[in-house]
């Protein structure tokens, strides 16, 4: 059984436009395995699971289900197949109820009428088997990210799918949730369900899945047992090239303190969190989901109001009346969690988000002069290597890691003193964490101060001058990267003992 084919793409080819995005892509999904699908951002991987979910409908070639041809087939006769996805950007009602979110996509009738009620004990099954508790008529929207993950997760599984796809499904979430999504594809391995799994990160795909397909450039260069395929050569088979240098590491005069915080209070979130930055180092800030870490960047930055404490930018206090606006007046800068809705203007043009805060480069008198704000953006993109090397793309048609170089870079026009960073890699595939690493190194060399916020250890170690472990909303210790190890960080994300500050 293990051999039987459920998915058979063959020669699918997909246009946008002048782009390519499936050059002739063959693919085989075998029955009750976890097969990996990776490779770098705008390599074709999402774009061929929505032209599997019947979103696109390929431009040449065919796939079949279990024999049965579904080239073409409407999105919801695909999900009657058995074939459900769970996309990268969660699309999550917030204004609904987690019952009715789960049961959107089959609400529940009665000779026409909607029931939403008649639902519910299915959805508490599927709660059970993930192994989530919720309170069905909270609404989403109160949610955090990662349980709204959940939420989507348990919409999928409703309708017990044979084929399930999972894209990025952790990067939402922390250790213990990732964990426990494991535990599920395990269970539905179990019960005969087959798992597609896109992920850039290595480890969960040597963990979890079976079988590794990779692709480059809209193409499957090969498909290998995870167990025969060496990670680093499978690196040099998703960029094409060998990655000698992942986390360049650059030598940088340290200077003066540029942000301290102290004795930072805010609801049951933050307890006196306390530590500084100083001009030429990156320093992390490293915890699970939920314990704090976004609420100290969105304090600093001005999106939030502290509960109590004190933030200084060079020795000069920034309370009471901060703002965003004041922030980047100090010369802080923010590329956010979620870059699609707080990152970006995703309708526009990568010439408008890469211009967006740089509006006194490229104006006089209140109107904009286009030839300076392409010839901004121009010398950006090229900085950046934003492919494709258009300014005038949408950035929403842009890959994640694209869209991600495109939200930092707005903020390079001009020098910033501090940098503030929230999960800046989570999506990106392994070549762009490499260059947004060394656009990291370069801002800490002109003289910068850089704060990481991220649940990722490897990358703390390996970018950082200094790593603050954070364990629900304190500061548990603070280690030098060089003297640590992966597992000693996680032990105090886990809850290790508080260091006297």
């Amino acid at each position: 059984m293990a051999d039987h084919v459920v998915v058979r793409i063959r020669d699918v080819k997909k246009y946008f436009g002048a782009t390519k995005a499936l050059d002739g892509v063959d693919l085989d999904i075998c029955a009750n395995e976890v097969h990996a699908i990776v490779g770098s951002n705008g390599a074709g991987k999402s774009t061929l699971m929505k032209t599997l979910a019947g979103e696109f409908v390929p431009d040449e070639g065919r796939l079949h289900y279990l024999e049965e041809d579904i080239t073409g087939l409407a999105p919801l006769e695909i999900q009657k197949k058995g074939i459900q996805v769970v996309h990268q950007v969660l699309n999550i009602v917030e204004s609904m109820s987690i019952l009715e979110n789960i049961l959107f996509a089959c609400p529940p009738t009665k000779n026409g009428i909607l029931n939403w009620n008649a639902g519910k004990d299915k959805v508490l099954e599927v709660l059970n088997f993930i192994g989530i508790d919720f309170d069905l008529e909270k609404a989403a929207g109160s949610l955090s990210v990662s349980e709204q993950q959940f939420v989507i997760l348990a919409r999928a599984l409703i309708n017990q799918p044979k084929v399930l796809v999972l894209d990025e499904p952790t990067s939402r979430i922390g250790m213990e949730e990732t964990k426990n999504l494991f535990e599920v594809i395990r269970k539905l391995k179990a019960h005969g369900t087959t798992t597609i799994y896109i992920s850039h990160r290595m480890e969960e795909i040597y963990r979890i899945c079976d079988k590794i397909s990779v692709f480059r450039d809209g193409k499957r260069i090969d498909t290998c047992a995870t167990k025969d395929l060496p990670k680093e050569e499978l690196i040099t088979m998703m960029l094409g090239k060998k990655l000698d240098v992942f986390y360049p590491k650059t030598n940088v005069k340290i200077g003066n303190e540029v942000l301290k915080v102290t004795n930072l209070k805010y609801k049951d979130k933050l307890n006196s969190i306390n530590f500084s930055v100083k001009r030429g180092e990156i320093v992390s800030i490293v915890g699970a989901v939920g314990a704090g870490k976004t609420e100290i960047i969105n304090i600093i930055y001005g999106i939030i109001k502290p509960d109590g404490g004190e933030i200084f930018i060079e020795n000069h206090p920034i309370f009471p009346n901060h703002s965003t606006g004041k922030a980047i007046k100090l010369g802080i800068g923010l590329v956010p969690e979620d870059r699609a809705i707080q990152g970006m203007i995703g309708n526009y043009s990568v010439k408008n988000n890469l211009t967006a805060i740089n509006m006194n480069n490229i104006s006089r008198n209140g109107f904009i002069n286009p030839g300076k704000e392409s010839e901004l953006a121009q010398g950006l993109n090229n900085k950046l290597s934003v492919t494709p090397n258009d300014i005038n793309y949408v950035i929403n048609s842009l890959s994640g890691g694209n869209q991600q170089k495109v939200v930092i870079g707005k903020w390079l026009a001009d020098p910033y003193k501090l940098y503030l960073l929230d999960e800046v890699t989570a999506g990106v595939d392994i070549g762009a964490k490499s260059e947004i690493y060394g656009l990291l190194g370069e801002l800490a060399k002109e003289g910068a101060g850089v704060v990481l916020a991220t649940g990722d250890i490897e990358e703390a170690i390996g970018i950082s001058d200094r790593i603050i472990i954070i364990f629900k909303g304190r500061v548990v210790q603070e280690v030098d990267p060089k003297g640590t190890s992966k597992d000693e960080i996680l032990a105090y994300i886990m809850g290790g003992e508080k260091v006297e500050q």
